[in-house]
């Protein structure tokens, strides 16, 4: 499959079948995200694929005058936007079923040089929220699923926008609900509707914060919290002080790695001795690219003479076969995958905390806090698995 998709026409008079047949073709792509963006005579729709920017093909590309503005009408009124509003910016969300395929849809518009510009969020029904399908090895699923079963603690995913925390989160989630376990959490927002688990999202229009709703989940007898994201002092004070008084709390936070994290920690005023005592997992991770499996080739002799790297003597020297048998190689591409890529799977760095850390932690005294490497070796790992490539690796680790 070519970087574009070209659907089958649909009759552009008919904006109903446009908008179901434009959401098909996003649905075929596996995209995550659908930007409508206005141009000085016409629009252009673009979808994001496993991560990249993808331009359709017509008439998806470009739709013009009268066309576009009817489409950005019918999208606003099935987000419950104001149509007779373009200045502002505005979000809203709806739901979308076309066959088998449901989708709830974050809607937000935003007004440029030439228009309105629309995104729209795609969250998929069928996403795999499994833990054991989020790309950890055994190892790293065993302590996972050990510091999830303690009663109390701070588990907190590390990773920069779109590296897939809050889906590693949703994934911890399910793996521990439980008729016993009284889970509940603190969004903005909803992204998966998570059965046994109440979910509560941020409302600014009623005044509806983060730290409120966390205050008011407090007094809801909760066993698990998940807060979506730490992102300022009080939302940190309330996670910290849940998980000090017996509550198992997981949370996020957009860093590049573990001390970073424990920079930003420090730089919201977190008491960061109090911190170290509650913290029992973090986890740094990215989502890679997986090689489409129909098509790609085998690296040769000549390539893997060429890998000469210290990173990559230490991931083939530290492999312990954790992805399977070595056989790495490259894209190539066919009509089934993105350019040789079909899908992401996660590369994750975890640290549990213990008493040799804590003291590091607390001075701020993070730095040797990474392991080394951290995701780029178990990147490495998924390169000589054949899952991934090195250049792939090297795009969403640098």
């Amino acid at each position: 499959m070519s970087d574009t998709f070209s659907p089958i026409s649909p009759p552009l008079n008919n904006i109903i079948a446009l908008t179901d047949q434009l959401l098909d073709v996003a649905a075929t792509a596996g995209a995550s995200d659908l930007h409508l963006e206005p141009l000085s005579q016409s629009m252009r729709i673009r979808m994001r694929v496993d991560g990249l920017m993808r331009l359709l093909e017509p008439p998806f590309d470009q739709l013009l005058g009268s066309v576009a503005m009817a489409l950005v009408v019918r999208l606003k009124l099935l987000s419950d936007m104001d149509i007779s509003e373009s200045r502002r910016p505005q979000d809203g969300s709806f739901q979308w079923q076309l066959n088998d395929k449901q989708v709830d849809i974050r809607c937000s518009s935003l007004a440029g040089q030439w228009g309105e510009k629309l995104v729209l969020r795609l969250h998929w029904k069928q996403q795999n929220i499994e833990l054991n399908e989020q790309g950890l090895s055994i190892k790293q699923l065993q302590i996972v699923i050990r510091q999830l079963s303690k009663p109390q603690g701070l588990i907190l995913a590390t990773g920069p926008t779109g590296s897939g925390k809050t889906m590693f989160l949703y994934s911890c989630l399910k793996h521990i609900e439980a008729p016993h376990l009284n889970i509940v959490s603190a969004e903005d927002p909803i992204e998966i509707g998570l059965e046994g688990v109440h979910q509560v999202a941020v409302n600014t229009n009623i005044n509806l914060s983060f730290n409120q709703i966390l205050r008011a989940l407090l007094r809801q007898d909760p066993d698990v919290i998940m807060l979506g994201e730490l992102r300022d002092f009080d939302s940190a004070d309330v996670a910290l002080k849940a998980a000090q008084t017996g509550h198992l709390l997981l949370t996020s936070m957009h860093t590049h790695s573990i001390s970073e994290a424990m920079h930003r920690c420090h730089g919201l005023g977190v008491d960061m001795l109090a911190f170290s005592y509650c913290l029992s997992l973090i986890i740094n991770q990215r989502l890679v690219r997986q090689l489409c499996d129909q098509c790609k080739q085998p690296m040769t002799q000549s390539q893997l003479a060429a890998m000469t790297s210290a990173e990559w003597l230490d991931a083939v020297a530290t492999y312990k076969f954790s992805f399977g048998a070595v056989n790495p190689c490259v894209p190539a591409s066919c009509d089934s995958c993105h350019g040789g890529y079909r899908g992401r799977v996660g590369v994750f760095d975890l640290m549990v905390m213990d008493a040799s850390k804590r003291d590091s932690v607390a001075q701020r005294q993070v730095h040797s806090l990474d392991q080394n490497f951290g995701v780029r070796r178990q990147g490495l790992w998924r390169v000589l698995a054949g899952h991934t490539s090195v250049a792939e690796v090297n795009r969403v680790t640098w």
